[in-house]
């Protein structure tokens, strides 16, 4: 079942917290992995192994994910729910580890003690108190690969007592088969995928011959019978799961405790660097005064480091996921908006999201739409909107990694020009969005803007290349992302000392914002609009791709005001949930199921306020961040992070845990 997230809505909201108002006591700033507590709801049990929309946590580019159980959970009370396999191929087990003590020779009311369950950043934990007994248990990643639970028992009482430990784990009865591979190991391989699940109980008593014992696809671990433990003293326990494709891996099994604890250690240390990275203060910003948006940044950054899965099949680099609820590879501009937030905290993550598309690239310069694990069902139907540059330069903002931008410039140069080959119909340096087969639906998910009410009467025109077609108009979003390439290309070509290029670069950019500024926009309505090719007329439908210019710099400072005016009217854009995809005066909106015909995209939020400090515009910015902030449902409490969302009530769309909604959310808090 799918838990429903308790939301609180703040509509209009344009403050949160009391950090900066007068007469008040300072927050207490959070700053460590254990200030940011159940940021995402993760609770909940599969019915079956094929349940959908389901939460889980996972760390270090892991293909398997772990929950938490349900509140009050009588049959899994102290387990960790799953594990969830990220390929799409549904749930292993639903609970995964259950203890059953026994203390004193009476059975520990796990669902009926004190129960604390936390999500922590990278980190899973459930305590159980009573009187007499602490019992906790905690799960991190070690590797790409493992898992490792580690529990401990706590007497507090005044006397000994004799504890008694067994585990089952229940996996599901899927096309798998459960060995036993010695008396504390057992392997689940699951021939649909060609993937093992290893489990070892690296503390079970070694006084029994044969502790760990399979019936069907359920697994029992006896750890203990009738153990003293005096009063103040622990017991600690340790079980590993490891998970691969092709083969199967038992990682830790030699470790010591010293070794395993310090595992947890590291951990700490991993997430309260990457909280120290992103929540630095480079930028002035004041949402870093506020708990409140500092668990924003967190939840985002928890969002995006959970759609991280390592390199595996024909994905050859590291990369995350649009989201793991439903998304199974890597899509290229969601990857190029992923990379230029996770570059905050994991350079190296953001560097290999880069390179795992271009990994593909085509001897024309083409790079394909989607890719994953097997490389036969990569897309190279379209592309999507060139942010490459502009994901390498974030990157080298942060890391001054010269050597990245000569490894990726050529590639990104092949890219930009790739364009002009094989997507400018009339040969007059402005472009279109198309397809390799002629199809309008594969050319309106070049955009990115799929179904958008600006393609509903657009016709598909072969071009000169082979497979390649253009639409019959030129679009705003597409040449303003361009001229914005040209420019990041122009600074990138001169740390590289290609100085001839960059100036290249930059007079193609001023060409072409020439024909951006007095041939796209609309002085009647104070829009930027996709012209009609060879007429030159506005295709007059509003929406997020008419403020991309701001963003890229290519609209005058006049412009910009009329741009700015259109943007505050609350009959078009400035709703509940403000910066919608289409005017809400339009008699084609659709805020609920439009998915591009009105919901609320927060990359397109994210154009907007950015374009609009650009442009000195910082109060009217704000404002659009706050109401975005207070009023999408479940952001502020513990709901995830969403594609979309309701302009005029804020309510959450599609695709929950949401990489580019995260990675933007990130940097407008950041003002990056």
């Amino acid at each position: 079942m799918i838990k429903k997230t308790h939301c609180i809505f703040f509509y209009l909201v344009l403050t949160i917290g009391s950090a900066c108002k007068e007469g008040t006591a300072p927050q207490e700033l959070f700053t460590q992995q254990d200030n940011f507590v159940n940021l995402i709801n993760i609770k909940n049990i599969p019915a079956s192994e094929n349940e959908k929309g389901l939460f889980v946590f996972s760390d270090l580019g892991a293909w398997f994910g772990f929950a938490l159980p349900e509140n009050e959970s009588n049959n899994f009370a102290g387990s960790f729910i799953g594990p969830l396999k990220m390929n799409g191929k549904g749930w292993i087990a639903a609970g995964f580890a259950i203890p059953q003590m026994r203390i004193d020779s009476l059975d520990f009311d796990f669902a009926r003690n004190i129960q604390t369950s936390e999500y922590l950043p990278g980190k899973l934990s459930q305590l159980f108190t009573n009187e007499t007994i602490e019992f906790k248990s905690e799960l991190c990643f070690s590797s790409k690969n493992t898992a490792v639970i580690r529990t401990t028992i706590t007497n507090g009482g005044s006397t000994p007592v004799k504890l008694s430990l067994l585990w089952k784990s229940q996996f599901f009865e899927n096309q798998s088969n459960l060995n036993l591979t010695n008396n504390r190991c057992a392997t689940l391989y699951d021939f649909t995928d060609d993937s093992y699940l290893t489990v070892s109980h690296l503390t079970c008593n070694p006084s029994f011959a044969s502790p760990l014992t399979l019936e069907g696809n359920e697994m029992t671990a006896i750890e203990q019978q009738n153990l003293e433990i005096k009063s103040g003293e622990k017991y600690m326990s340790f079980i590993v799961a490891s998970f691969n494709f092709q083969q199967p891996i038992m990682e830790l099994t030699d470790s010591s405790t010293t070794e395993l604890n310090s595992i947890f250690n590291d951990n700490q240390k991993r997430w309260n660097n990457y909280i120290a990275s992103i929540l630095k203060n480079n930028k002035n910003t004041q949402y870093l005064n506020d708990n409140a948006y500092r668990r924003v940044i967190v939840k985002s950054m928890m969002t995006l480091v959970g759609n991280w899965r390592s390199a595996s099949g024909d994905m050859l680099h590291d990369g995350c996921y649009p989201s793991y609820n439903g998304f199974y590879g890597f899509w290229s501009w969601d990857s190029w908006k992923h990379a230029s937030a996770t570059v905050l905290f994991n350079p190296e993550l953001a560097k290999n999201e880069v390179r795992s598309l271009f990994d593909y690239q085509a001897e024309n310069g083409m790079i394909p739409d989607f890719i994953g694990r097997n490389k036969q069902r990569n897309n190279w139907r379209d592309t999507k909107p060139p942010l490459s540059a502009w994901a390498v330069l974030n990157i080298y903002n942060v890391t001054k990694d010269k050597d990245f931008v000569a490894e990726m410039f050529d590639k990104i140069y092949n890219y930009h020009q790739w364009w002009y080959r094989e997507r400018d119909h009339d040969g007059n340096g402005v472009c279109e969005y198309g397809s390799t087969d002629g199809t309008l639906i594969a050319a309106a998910w070049e955009s990115g803007m799929d179904n958008g009410v600006r393609f509903d009467d657009t016709k598909m025109l072969k071009n000169n290349a082979p497979h390649a077609w253009s639409m019959d108009q030129e679009n705003i979003c597409l040449n303003s992302f361009l001229y914005a390439e040209k420019k990041y290309l122009s600074e990138l070509a001169t740390l590289l000392n290609k100085t001839e290029l960059s100036k290249k670069l930059d007079t193609e950019a001023e060409i072409l914002k020439h024909h951006i500024q007095t041939k796209m926009f609309d002085n009647e309505t104070g829009f930027f609009y996709d012209t009609r090719l060879g007429s030159g007329e506005f295709i007059r439908v509003m929406g997020a791709e008419g403020w991309v210019p701001l963003w890229a710099g290519v609209a005058t400072p006049e412009q910009a005001k009329q741009l700015l005016s259109v943007m505050l009217d609350s009959e078009k854009f400035n709703t509940t949930l403000p910066l919608g995809t289409l005017d809400v005066s339009n008699k084609k909106l659709r805020p609920v199921r439009g998915y591009w015909r009105g919901p609320v995209w927060i990359d397109q939020v994210y154009f907007g306020v950015t374009g609009l400090k650009k442009y000195g515009f910082e109060k009217e910015a704000d404002m659009f961040i706050r109401k975005y902030i207070g009023n999408a449902q479940g952001l502020l409490t513990d709901g995830p992070i969403h594609e979309n969302y309701n302009p005029l009530t804020g309510e959450a769309l599609n695709s929950p845990n949401f990489g580019w909604s995260s990675a933007l959310t990130i940097k407008m808090l950041l003002n990056n």
